[in-house]
């Protein structure tokens, strides 16, 4: 399987064991090629990055944690450039095939993550999300995807590149496997008692996001609270408090953006002209940020963070949403048409991203929009919560 250099990393590692017997044995997985392993070099979907960097000298405690607990590694995997895109493609390397949907983007830029997994290669991965790359590709290639509290999972030796944002998450073909992963690599035990453990009884549909759900998934979640006894309620909270998804979208690109440029403004002075050229215009774009735009802009992220926080706190709620505005992008869509699907994607995968807040994708089957489904967006540390409503309704649905 490593021979298909547009899913797997020619660098390697192709194979670490596991260091002892725990809860994951038996289990394999894949990392994505932000994650360092030493005596390795990490390539960021980039071969000019590759080039430009040494070996690492220490490997991720994530994947120290995983190989502890008696999982075994099968190989790094790719991403897209510097992991700034929600493709999945990478001129370099190759876009790795969609394994459930012929003719569509795998998603990214964790997509070497999703792929291997949908494809069967191996039980779970890990990859970052950023701006929506654990939540986009889990949802193209119909998977569980789990992005959660910004800081919960280590990224010590791992490329940052927006520090205001990245996180790194799961995925895995069943929901169980999610819920036995996840504890090792937060390292957190449950506090007994803690409400953020107990289920809420209430989903919140609100009316902004509901607008991009389309009435197929929200006929089948209404139909799945039914069955599972978690109500949901409709309600027009972002349009009331004053918030679109292109307001929040832009404010997060400006941050984003920003932090890049502060990040990597050196290695992109002399190596820029390597990256496709989408990205090269969001790193050109990203140029023209002043300090003053970011200070504000931080601003109002803490504004809308403490908003969002709050209202689900008052209402014992989690949001439910869409993950993405639909299926999968065919690979040939129109430039004109991609652009206006990434921007109302933004808009969704911002609201985490801006409030810090965990959220886990659920596949639904048999869309007529092809692979898609929706997300649980709880308040922060949650991340139990999710999975337990998750289970809830997955349950009341068969």
């Amino acid at each position: 399987m490593h021979s298909d250099h547009s899913v797997y990393c020619a660098q390697g590692p192709k194979h670490l064991p596991s260091l002892k017997n725990g809860s994951l044995d038996g289990l394999s997985f894949v990392f994505k090629d932000l994650f360092d392993v030493e005596g390795y070099v990490t390539g960021a979907g980039n071969p000019a990055w590759l080039k430009t960097h040494d070996a690492a000298s220490k490997t991720s405690p994530l994947i120290l944690k995983l190989l502890s607990q008696g999982a075994e590694c099968l190989g790094r995997v790719q991403t897209d450039e510097l992991a700034y895109s929600l493709n999945g493609v990478n001129i370099h390397y190759g876009t790795p095939v969609n394994p459930i949907a012929e003719g569509c983007l795998p998603g990214g830029s964790s997509s070497g993550s999703a792929v291997a997994v949908a494809q069967g290669d191996v039980d779970f991965s890990i990859g970052t999300d950023t701006g929506g790359s654990v939540r986009v590709p889990a949802s193209y290639c119909g998977l569980f995807g789990l992005r959660p509290t910004l800081g919960k999972l280590s990224l010590e030796h791992c490329f940052s590149l927006a520090t205001s944002f990245d996180t790194a998450g799961v995925f895995g073909r069943e929901l169980s496997t999610i819920e036995q992963v996840y504890p090792v690599l937060s390292s957190v035990e449950k506090h007994a008692g803690s409400t953020q453990d107990l289920p809420p009884q209430t989903l919140i549909l609100d009316s902004t996001l509901s607008a991009l759900m389309g009435q197929e998934r929200i006929e089948q979640i209404v139909r799945w609270s039914e069955h599972s006894g978690v109500s949901i309620i409709k309600a027009d909270l972002l349009k009331d408090a004053g918030y679109s998804l292109e307001q929040l979208s832009l404010l997060f690109r400006k941050i984003q953006g920003f932090e890049i440029i502060a990040e990597h403004s050196e290695w992109l002075e002399q190596w820029q002209h390597t990256l496709d050229t989408p990205i090269q215009e969001r790193v050109e774009w990203s140029r023209t940020l002043t300090t003053s735009d970011y200070q504000d802009a931080k601003q109002q992220q803490a504004t809308f963070s403490s908003w969002l926080e709050q209202t689900l706190v008052e209402n014992s709620a989690m949001l439910v949403m869409p993950t993405t505005p639909g299926g999968p992008p065919k690979l040939n869509m129109p430039d004109a048409e991609l652009a206006q699907y990434r921007s109302d994607l933004m808009g969704l995968t911002s609201i985490a991203g801006l409030s810090g807040t965990p959220q886990l994708h659920i596949p639904m089957k048999g869309l007529s929009l092809g692979p898609c489904g929706v997300s649980l967006l709880g308040v922060k540390h949650s991340e139990h919560s999710l999975i337990q409503t998750a289970k809830l309704l997955i349950e009341g649905a068969r």
